[in-house]
């Protein structure tokens, strides 16, 4: 289990988002929600943010 704080400094570490602060439920997280949330925030970065850009 990852508390919050873990979860924020890995998503930093795997998105390569320096100082991420990302808003994130303060609960503990299994790997399965780390891998949902990681996976959410990257669908909405392809998918709005990158649509702006263009």
């Amino acid at each position: 289990m990852m508390t919050k704080e873990e979860v924020l400094e890995r998503l930093s570490k795997d998105l390569k988002i320096p100082r991420f602060t990302g808003k994130v439920e303060d609960k503990e997280y299994s790997e399965e929600d780390y891998q949902k949330l990681k996976n959410d925030l990257n669908d909405y970065f392809e998918n709005y943010v990158r649509n702006i850009e263009n």
